[in-house]
């Protein structure tokens, strides 16, 4: 088997599409939990105790890296391994399926994955109709699929959570798409969805005659591989990853000794962001530091703290390997005081993967200014964030105790 071929096999063993029932979370490290309660009950009860000693390297001595550096140690996310195992497994697929759904947690990016896999694979991409006619006449979005359905060509819906609203008015349009799915009017597709959105659709549409998959969970090892193989991807110079406060390694790449299994820090990274692959890979690029630049810098000198931050870079072992610190993790918590405006304002951008304030504001018991008020409060806080197509969205570091105060609420939630 020649090199490629290993790597298509690793990578397609990473990308392992799955029934939906049977997606295993990742499970934090039982020591690391632990700690990181104990910390959070001192915080509370203001608790104080000797200080240990200082870390290896301070946040002060670190700079955050440019986006081009972060590219090149860490991403972008290439859909292009995850469409080769889909179409691998579609390959298999019975001819009677009348479509395959593809389920994705919020922020995992699987609506790219299906573009990605439409345009590898010449497959017909269906986009979503926009919010403006979810409400109004259906025909002229359907016509966007051939007349005769060609089983052999499939075509693909990556957004299916952009076809609906939380609405006595807007679920017209997905209930029409679902009843000519299922009786064979529109050929074989596939469709992605977020996992928030198919939670409450499962209930108002009829989905017994679809195959619901998602990708399992990236665990520690999985994480492990992959970050490597990111990390090695355009260099060849050998590159270690270490734990800034304790100077623990962490990750190495191109490196002459074999990377170990993954520790204590990746197990959690991989437990933080529920198996998700893509929100591990933002939690991991906003940790990554690098050390002021300085002539001859190694590991053994003491840096200038106040050096520029534009001449970060990364510093580098005696044996010429490079050096990329990783900042301690930080589990974000949500302010004191949220109460059921906030629980209904999340939920519904959780329902929907984002909404531009118009539609959220239409969707809610609020008035237009409380709606505003609610969303610049908890961007604030960094709970919310606003993205380049103007929508507002739950931010990745904040999902899991948005996830968790919801679920405290009995709101409904997804099955990851």
């Amino acid at each position: 088997m020649g090199a490629s071929d290993e790597d298509t096999e690793q990578a397609c063993s990473r990308w392992e599409l799955i029934p939906l029932c049977e997606y295993r979370l990742p499970h934090a490290p039982t020591s690391t939990s632990a700690r990181r309660r104990w910390l959070s009950l001192k915080r509370l009860l203001h608790r104080s105790e000797e200080e240990p000693a200082g870390p290896v390297k301070s946040e002060a001595e670190l700079h955050a890296l440019a986006p081009e550096r972060l590219d090149a140690l860490a991403g972008p996310l290439d859909w292009r391994e995850a469409a080769t195992a889909l179409q691998q497994a579609l390959e298999q697929r019975v001819i009677s399926e009348r479509a395959w759904v593809l389920i994705g947690p919020p922020a995992s990016g699987y609506g790219d994955l299906l573009a990605a896999w439409a345009q590898q694979q010449g497959a017909i991409h269906i986009p979503s109709p926009g919010y403006e006619g979810l409400d109004g006449d259906d025909r002229r979005w359907f016509a966007a699929w051939p007349e005769q359905p060609d089983q052999r060509r499939p075509w693909t819906l990556p957004r299916l959570e952009r076809c609906w609203l939380r609405h006595p008015a807007g679920l017209g349009l997905v209930r029409a798409f679902f009843e000519r799915l299922l009786a064979g009017r529109l050929g074989f597709g596939l469709i992605g969805c977020d996992s928030w959105a198919w939670a409450y659709l499962r209930f108002v549409v009829p989905t017994a005659g679809v195959r619901v998959l998602t990708f399992q969970a990236f665990d520690g090892e999985r994480l492990v591989g992959w970050l490597t193989s990111l990390a090695s991807a355009d260099h060849r110079r050998p590159r270690r990853f270490r734990h800034a406060q304790s100077g623990n390694l962490l990750l190495r790449a191109n490196d002459d000794e074999p990377q170990e299994s993954a520790g204590v820090e990746l197990r959690y990274l991989a437990a933080q962001s529920r198996g998700n692959a893509a929100a591990a890979l933002r939690l991991w690029r906003a940790r990554l530091r690098s050390e002021p630049e300085e002539p001859d810098a190694t590991e053994a000198v003491d840096l200038d703290k106040d050096a520029d931050a534009a001449t970060a870079t990364t510093a580098t072992e005696r044996d010429g390997a490079e050096v990329i610190w990783v900042a301690p993790a930080v589990d974000l918590a949500l302010p004191g005081g949220l109460d059921e405006p906030e629980a209904l304002l999340l939920h519904a951008l959780l329902l929907h993967d984002g909404l531009p304030p118009p539609i959220l504001e239409a969707l809610l018991p609020h008035a237009r200014f409380q709606t505003q008020a609610l969303l610049q409060q908890l961007a604030a806080v960094n709970v919310v964030t606003c993205d380049a197509d103007a929508h507002w969205r739950v931010s990745v570091f904040a999902y899991p105790a948005v996830r968790a105060f919801l679920a405290d609420r009995d709101f409904l939630t997804d099955a990851f």
